[in-house]
């Protein structure tokens, strides 16, 4: 209980700092919707069931290329989350070696797309989620603006920003 008192609107502010649009919100149904349907297309072939199979192929294939084509990160963040967090919830009650490998496939995909965009885009950070729904233009744009105010920033004061001059 003293943890809910000492929980108050001023400490809880920040934590929400960013929230997301009703454009984004329902782009991220759709991507979980994609990943879905990967899921249940994998699991038709599995089960030589090849006319499901392929029709949950295609309709993911239709919904990715008109609702995510310039939106690459965004597409394979939202899937691959949708995927972890369900197959985490049911691994412990129908433990399989298909749904392990789902389950790392997927940690280790979100992973290494997390990674790479941070290689690639080294200064967006959580405040810059928005660009991450614009499209991958916007984000190598949005890098570079601010890469642009740190050398601005840097020249501006060399010694560091804790120094008054």
């Amino acid at each position: 209980m003293i943890l809910a008192d000492s929980l108050t609107a001023d400490t809880i502010a920040p934590m929400n700092e960013v929230r997301l649009t009703v454009r984004e919100i329902l782009l991220c149904i759709t991507g979980a919707a994609i990943g879905l349907l990967l899921v249940s297309g994998g699991n038709g072939f599995y089960h030589s069931d090849f006319r499901a199979g392929g029709f949950c192929f295609a309709v993911a294939a239709v919904l990715g290329f008109v609702f995510f084509r310039k939106r690459r990160t965004a597409l394979v963040v939202c899937s691959c989350s949708c995927i972890l967090a369900l197959v985490t919830l049911g691994l412990p009650f129908h433990p399989s070696f298909g749904g392990l490998l789902l389950l790392l496939g997927s940690a280790t995909i979100l992973y290494a797309t997390v990674y790479l965009d941070y290689k690639k885009y080294p200064y967006l950070s959580f405040k810059h989620v928005h660009t991450l729904f614009e499209s991958d233009a916007a984000m190598a744009a949005e890098n570079a603006r601010i890469e642009a105010e740190a050398r601005e920033l840097v020249r501006k004061r060399p010694y560091g920003p804790w120094l008054f001059r």
